[in-house]
């Protein structure tokens, strides 16, 4: 299994960073809709929609907000110079989901009480967990894209990196050294030791990347920043193992060999992107 999972991740991580910094930025939206859209599809199973019908329903809800979205942004992208409404309510949208995700994580199961049987209601989570996402690193690609097509490239490959690092760190540290349960309730195969260890090699990431730039003024933000969407990576794989739980699903599809789904591996992404979005805004990211 481990080797199935270093062979495929060795094949796909190289196809996303090509899509990522050679795709024209409307193949680029395709691209990450496609994947995502995949990921609803896998979402309508945690509704517990069981007939095609409701499936292809939910997926074509998600398909026709990313339509949508795109179709309303301005034809020249300034962000995040540009005072947008619809994409600065959609990130604001997912950083709120995010904060609510967390508490809802922290108090299961008994918060699921509150969510468990509502179709609706799950599909609503989807649609927040999948959309501001996808529209948050959009708008990431388009930074300064006027300027130069490679900006926003540089800026979603800084934010893999975070996300790889805390999962890379994670399984290597967690594995042979976890010992205090995070969540058992949630995800019994989580420790307190996995998730230091992302910490760690999220930390010598964004040290690397400081190195490169002559540690400037604003380093110190960088690493708290980073802090901040390592834990908030954690919680999104978190967050879609309670979702898996509460429908009796081990893993989101089998599409991926060795991986699972497509959710079971843009998790930590989907939970990291409209906060990232937000903080290239505000502090100009990681480069």
């Amino acid at each position: 299994m481990f080797k199935q999972r270093v062979i495929t991740a060795l094949i796909m991580a190289p196809l996303a960073l090509a899509a990522v910094f050679f795709l024209p930025l409307h193949y680029f939206a395709i691209f990450i809709a496609a994947a995502f859209l995949i990921g609803a599809w896998e979402w309508s199973l945690f509704c517990g929609y069981n007939t095609k019908a409701s499936q292809y329903g939910f997926v074509t809800v998600v398909a026709a907000s990313m339509a949508l979205i795109y179709w309303q942004l301005p034809d020249t992208t300034y962000w995040p110079v540009q005072l947008d409404v619809l994409s600065n309510s959609l990130l604001a949208m997912g950083v709120v989901w995010w904060l609510i995700a967390v508490l809802l994580v922290l108090s299961y199961p008994r918060s699921s009480q509150s969510w468990a049987k509502g179709h609706l209601r799950r599909a609503l989570m989807g649609w927040l967990t999948l959309v501001p996402a996808w529209t948050a690193l959009l708008l990431i690609r388009s930074v300064d894209f006027h300027q130069s097509s490679y900006t926003g490239a540089w800026l979603i490959c800084l934010l893999l990196g975070i996300v790889w690092a805390a999962d890379i760190g994670g399984y290597f540290i967690g594995k042979p050294f976890g010992k205090r349960k995070l969540l058992p309730a949630v995800s019994p195969g989580k420790t307190l030791e996995g998730m230091l260890g992302g910490v760690l090699f999220v930390m010598l990431l964004v040290t690397a990347v400081a190195y490169y730039h002559g540690f400037p003024e604003e380093v110190a933000t960088w690493y708290l920043a980073a802090l901040v969407l390592t834990v908030l990576s954690v919680f999104g794989d978190l967050s879609e193992s309670m979702f898996k739980r509460v429908a009796g699903l081990k893993d989101s599809g089998s599409i991926i060999p060795g991986h699972g789904g497509i959710l079971d591996r843009i998790d930590s992404l989907t939970a990291t992107a409209p906060l990232y979005a937000v903080l290239v805004a505000l502090i100009g990211g990681f480069a």
